[in-house]
Parts: structure tokens; C-alpha cells; sequence
């Protein structure tokens, strides 16, 4: 949690689970929306435009491809698992899931996998390298290179 200090207060719980072919990854959280309206201006008006407030989820499932655990080398597969869980966790930490609830003419706008994105999530992995006592990866596209390789032998 040191390379993400915002989330230190949300439960989030990891676990393997068989997922879609091209998924590694996913995150789950329930977002209460309270729909609210003016009853004054309903009975008087007779119309009235509603609210909807979006309350984010106190907890989240992050939710890893079970074919990940094919691969035999425990060490890869611990890198793989922690590059995916680390994008789950930019997803949860920029609040996608309250945007992706909103409505498509609202959320059509809002692009998710952007280059920054990917950059985000490519500095935080090597930060946990780092923690971990392993040296940094230099270039993006060689990280992005050496997992695509792997999945593709899985047949993810």
C-alpha cells in the first residue's frame, strides 16, 4: 500500500477466478446511487428533474484470470499477477467504476486505457519492484512485450 497511500481505508480483496479470454484482470465494487427528487415542485409542477448521487464502494474485489496460474515459474507469475493487480488498483484509485455507472452520452467521453494511464500504471509497477528489491524495467514496451508473450502461450 505504499505506492498507493490513497486506498489504505478501502477493503479490497483479490482472488483467482475464471474470466473471459483476453481479461487478466478485473475490479468489482458496488456503487450505491440514491436517486432524489423535490416533492414540492412534483405535487405543485407536476414534473420535476431527478438527482442521482453516486456514493463509491467501501469495498472491491479485484478479480485475477485463473489461467495465470498456469504459468509454472512462481516468480513470473508473481509479477504478472502484481502488474495486473497494480492497473486494478489506478482503476480504483481514479474512480473509473463511479464513471463507467453513469450514462453512455455522460461516460462516452471519458477514455480509460489512456497513454498516461499506462504510463501511471507502468511507474507504480516499477516502484513495487523496487520494494521488492528487484531493479526497474526501462522501457514500457518491453514489459508490455514480455507479458503478452506469456499470456499468449497460455492462451489468454
Amino acid at each position: 500500500m505504499q505506492v498507493f497511500p490513497s486506498l489504505k481505508r478501502i477493503k479490497i480483496e483479490c482472488k483467482y477466478k475464471k474470466l473471459p479470454k483476453n481479461t487478466l484482470g478485473r475490479v468489482k465494487g458496488k456503487v450505491l446511487m440514491k436517486r432524489e427528487i423535490d416533492v414540492e415542485a412534483l405535487l405543485i409542477e407536476g414534473k420535476v428533474k431527478a438527482k442521482i448521487k453516486r456514493e463509491k464502494p467501501k469495498e472491491y474485489e479485484i478479480e485475477i484470470n485463473e489461467k495465470l496460474k498456469g504459468i509454472k515459474k512462481e516468480v513470473i507469475r508473481k509479477q504478472i499477477v502484481q502488474h495486473t493487480i497494480i492497473h486494478e488498483l489506478l482503476h480504483i484509485e481514479n474512480e473509473d467504476l463511479i464513471s463507467l455507472t453513469k450514462d453512455y452520452k455522460r461516460r462516452k467521453k471519458k477514455k480509460l486505457h489512456v497513454k498516461e494511464f499506462k504510463n501511471e500504471v507502468f511507474k507504480r509497477y516499477n516502484e513495487v519492484r523496487k520494494l521488492n528489491g528487484l531493479p526497474p524495467i526501462e522501457r514500457k514496451e518491453d514489459l508490455d512485450m514480455a507479458i503478452g508473450k506469456i499470456v499468449e502461450e497460455l492462451g489468454i
